[in-house]
Parts: C-alpha cells; sequence; structure tokens
C-alpha cells in the first residue's frame, strides 16, 4: 500500500512538471511563468534588449527571457512548435504563418518599418538595380530581403530569372559581396553598415524607402496563448513604450545596450536609426484608427499572393490586436 500511495505521489508530481512546460510558458520556480521571447539581430527589435537589461519585464512582473536566432527559418519552426509564445517577425512572416501554415496569431506590437534599414546593395561597379541583370545577388528565401527583392523586380519590370540567385542567410549574403563570390546582397542592418565599413564603394540600389510601407515588423503570439494571459499584451505594450523612452532620455546608454544585443557597433547605430521607424504605443493606435496599418497589410498580402497560393484565408483584420 506504501508502495502505491509513493508511484502516486511520484506520477502526480511529474504530471505537475509537465503541465508547466505546455504553450503557456515554462516554470520560472516561482508562481510566475517566463515566457520566451524570440527575436534575430535586427536593430529593429533592439528595444526588447533595454527592455530586459533595465528590469522593464520585472517592472510589470512579467518573466520573459530573450531568445536569439540567426536565421528566420529557425525562429518560424520554433514559434509553430511552441517552443518560444513570443515572436518578433517581418509583417510578412505574419501574413505566410497564417495562409501557409493555418497559425491562429495576433499581432500585438507594431514594432517599426524600415526605409533605408533593409536594401539591395553592391560594389560601386553597378549604379543601378537594372544594372544587375545577370549577375550573382544572394539573400534569404522567405525574409523581408526576399519580399524586398521581389518588389524590386517588379518595379523594374524583370524576373528572378533575370539573376542568379545565390540563397543564403541575411549574415552569408553580406559576407558573400565583401568576399566578392556575389555581385549583390540583399540584407538589412546591422549587416549593410558591417559591409559600407570594410567597402566605401558599396552602396544601395534599392531600399525600403523605394517602397514605403513594405517592411515593417510585430510582436505576435498565438491566439490560445493570448487568451490564457489576457494582461500579457497590455503590459508589453508598457514595456515597449517605456523602452522606446528609456533609449531617447538615455542614447548613449540605451545604445550601449542595442549595440551589445544585436551585435554591431556603437558608432555605427546612428546611421543605421535613421533607417529605421520606431512606433510608441499611440501612434500604433493612430495607424489602427485611421485604417492606415491595415491598409499597409493588405498591400503586403497582396504582393504574396500574387507570389505564392495561400493555403488557408487570411483576415488581416484579424491578426491586427494592436489596441
Amino acid at each position: 500500500m506504501k508502495k502505491l500511495i509513493g508511484f502516486i505521489a511520484v506520477l502526480s508530481l511529474v504530471l505537475t512538471m509537465l503541465a508547466g512546460c505546455n504553450s503557456k510558458g515554462t516554470s520560472s520556480g516561482g508562481d510566475t511563468p517566463t515566457y520566451k521571447m524570440g527575436l534575430l539581430p535586427w536593430t529593429g527589435y533592439a528595444p526588447w534588449y533595454i527592455a530586459e537589461e533595465t528590469g522593464l519585464f520585472k517592472k510589470y512582473k512579467i518573466n520573459v527571457k530573450l531568445v536569439s536566432f540567426k536565421q528566420d527559418a529557425d525562429l518560424n519552426a520554433a514559434f509553430a512548435s511552441d517552443d518560444i509564445q513570443l515572436a518578433n517577425i517581418a509583417s510578412h512572416t505574419a501574413l505566410r504563418m497564417v495562409g501557409q501554415n493555418g497559425l491562429d496569431i495576433k499581432s500585438i506590437v507594431f514594432l517599426d518599418e524600415s526605409t533605408k534599414a533593409d536594401a539591395m546593395i553592391t560594389s560601386g561597379k553597378y549604379q543601378s538595380f537594372a544594372d544587375l541583370k545577370g549577375k550573382k545577388v544572394a539573400y534569404e528565401e522567405g525574409t523581408t530581403s526576399d519580399l524586398l527583392f521581389k518588389q524590386a523586380l517588379k518595379d523594374n519590370n524583370l524576373t528572378s530569372k533575370d539573376f542568379q540567385v545565390v540563397l543564403s542567410s541575411a549574415a552569408d549574403a553580406g559576407i558573400a559581396l565583401a568576399s566578392n563570390k556575389v555581385d549583390a546582397a540583399v540584407t538589412y542592418e546591422p549587416y549593410i553598415s558591417e559591409i559600407k565599413n570594410k567597402n566605401k564603394d558599396v552602396h544601395a540600389v534599392y531600399s525600403g524607402s523605394d517602397a514605403p510601407g513594405l517592411i515593417s515588423d510585430m510582436t505576435v503570439a498565438k491566439s490560445s496563448f493570448l487568451k490564457e494571459n489576457p494582461k500579457l499584451q497590455d503590459k508589453l505594450e508598457k514595456v515597449w513604450q517605456e523602452a522606446l523612452d528609456y533609449w531617447k532620455k538615455n542614447p548613449d546608454k540605451g545604445n550601449e545596450i542595442v549595440a551589445k544585443g544585436t551585435g554591431s557597433a556603437v558608432e555605427d547605430l546612428p546611421p543605421i536609426l535613421e533607417g529605421i521607424k520606431f512606433f510608441s504605443i499611440d501612434e500604433q493606435q493612430q495607424l489602427m484608427d485611421s485604417g492606415d496599418l491595415t491598409k499597409n497589410i493588405e498591400k503586403i498580402k497582396g504582393i504574396l499572393s500574387s507570389q505564392e497560393k495561400f493555403k488557408h484565408d487570411v483576415n488581416v483584420q484579424n491578426i491586427l490586436a494592436i489596441k
């Protein structure tokens, strides 16, 4: 009988431990679960590093662990399998998660828009996008770089068949250009600045500024997860806003934190930040109220729909949960 009681006690303990390791987050040893937030070394996600370093997550009594990924595909897979509960992704990636994978997700914070911080760069030998016809171009498939390249093709009445496409990660695309293995690379900051610092002749022939509203980012979570954690979105919005405020009031310290988090040099940040528009919570609300955010995301959906067939219906209004 004692053995039976002991077995039941152990079994109950194991089941309790397993219950704490589902999509709600992992146990942090106390009553508050730990939520894993995935992000790439993209400067647009930098305020989350500031939030972590300055204790803003703790201020609002939420345990958030930042998990870094090098490639979009790895982050997306981790989110789909619930290895992470929150994901910072490009807007077009959110649409694909719904349209191709059938995920029920919500955008809870609209983070940024890239103007010059996403670009197709090349050496001084080529002065325009059209000059690169027939040349080798490296970029990461399914990412903002892919989307930007496809839009550049459309604007210049060309197709991918007019180029020798070399698929690689955003970081490796830049390295390939720097080592003259390709003629151009489509990538983002801080990789763009890293390459320009090594070769002053490197310049952009097409960037986010040529396609306003095309490249933007958001923090997303699965709808089921948000239902289980109804107060989390409001807290994350406050954390995001206070991180932006801290950075504005303490630019030097903020830049140090951001440089460490993204792996970029502090001195490179000023020009990088000129190419990124961060959205405050009030600005996000204005974009929602005016309908401009919905229109921009619908535009991206249209571009994707012309390139690939979605397996599932994509309702932009259902994705946008910006309050």
